[in-house]
């Protein structure tokens, strides 16, 4: 995969319950060979900072206990050009971290020019 970075913003109400998320996916990111030579960040922050923040990612994902702030939150990823996208609920409530990495994935290389 021609992709020199990854940096993934998961945004949730107060940056806490994404924790265990951000530990899956950064495992799963350590050991895929498709990602060996990316540059990958994967973090978890607070709706409120993400003004603060959104420059330092290539992709914005909005747990989906907060979806409801997703036409703010996009208004903010949009003066940036940055997607966003909310997680499924399913994928998140079963921390599937790799159907998660993979919907980062195929945003930030659908927002490729």
């Amino acid at each position: 995969m021609d992709l020199p970075r990854l940096h993934v913003l998961l945004v949730c109400n107060l940056g806490a319950s994404t924790g265990i998320m951000v530990a899956k996916m950064r495992e799963i990111a350590q050991n895929s060979k498709a990602l060996a030579n990316t540059d990958v960040k994967i973090d978890a922050r607070p709706a409120g900072e993400l003004r603060d923040y959104v420059t330092e990612y290539d992709v914005v994902l909005i747990g989906p206990q907060i979806k409801h702030l997703y036409d703010n939150l996009k208004k903010i990823c949009d003066q940036y050009e940055k997607p966003i996208a909310i997680i499924s609920t399913e994928d998140y409530g079963m921390v599937n971290g790799g159907n998660i990495l993979k919907q980062a994935l195929r945003l930030v290389l659908g927002n490729r020019s």
